[in-house]
């Protein structure tokens, strides 16, 4: 910005229920002439900003481009596809297991920057998964986070207790919030 061009009072109404889904406008005034001016959700637009500008930049050298690689459990289907899609999106490479003790299985043979782990999972649970990555000398320090639909306050303080890094509840749970946790975590 050059210049501020002038300064008004104006009372910005939300959004109506079929526009509130739209990310970078928080909400509408009127101008001069009864124009109709949309105010933009600035935090959206700088963090838009922030992934256009690193789309934009060149291409690190060869042995620096190796993808993170990240290790997503879950027994349901499509929270393993809809988590797979979100991060593959943003260039990270993927691997996904049914439940904990698939997700150990694939972990004897490779080493990911990232496990991404729910809780409620048949065989092998996430906590207990959590643990065993824990007591491995090769996990013991590789971010965990744990992605459930468990919101009390006990099973919160359990997965941070185990070993998570993060404890991200589904009801709460959006692209934003995995790809901030994930980027904090790993890069």
């Amino acid at each position: 910005m050059d210049d501020i061009l002038g300064q008004d009072d104006m009372v910005v109404k939300p959004l109506p229920a079929h526009l509130k889904d739209l990310k970078l406008v928080t909400g509408v005034t009127l101008g001069a002439g009864n124009r109709v001016i949309n105010v933009l959700h600035v935090p959206e637009l700088l963090e838009l900003t922030r992934h256009l500008e690193e789309r934009a930049r060149p291409a690190p050298a060869a042995e620096e481009s190796r993808s993170a690689s990240i290790l997503v459990v879950d027994d349901s289907l499509n929270t393993r596809e809809i988590e797979r899609g979100i991060l593959e999106a943003y260039g990270y490479e993927v691997d996904v297991a049914e439940d904990g003790l698939a997700a150990i299985e694939r972990t004897h043979s490779r080493l990911y920057d990232l496990v991404i782990t729910d809780v409620e999972m048949p065989r092998l649970d996430g906590f207990s998964l959590t643990e065993r990555l824990r007591a491995d000398d090769r996990y013991r320090h590789v971010p965990i986070i744990i992605v459930t639909s468990r919101a009390k306050d006990e099973d919160r303080k359990r997965g941070i207790q185990v070993g998570a890094d993060a404890y991200i509840l589904k009801g709460a749970f959006d692209q934003s919030s995995l790809l901030g946790t994930v980027r904090n975590l790993i890069g």
